[in-house]
């Protein structure tokens, strides 16, 4: 499960680059409208940043980013990932 400080850094990003804020970690982004196609480009572009990786097009499901929670686990995954290679 990833560290509550990447939930937060996730969250910072809506509220602080967009100005929305989310009012929970499962909140489904596309439903409430967070996420539109130009805030998706902008995240994406973000967590590649942010947190150093690459996200390749067979992974932009958008399941992947549907809540910050699962954008967390997204991440977190992809740093272990990293860290093993």
């Amino acid at each position: 499960m990833p560290e509550q400080v990447l939930y937060d850094q996730i969250a910072s990003f809506f509220s602080e680059r967009l100005n929305l804020p989310v009012s929970s970690y499962t909140e489904d982004l596309f439903e409430t409208g967070a996420l539109d196609s130009m805030a998706f480009v902008d995240l994406v572009m973000h967590l590649e940043q942010q947190f150093g990786i690459r996200i390749s097009g067979d992974e932009l499901e958008p399941d992947n980013f549907q809540s910050i929670a699962k954008i967390a686990f997204f991440v977190a995954a992809h740093n272990n990932l990293k860290r093993t290679a």
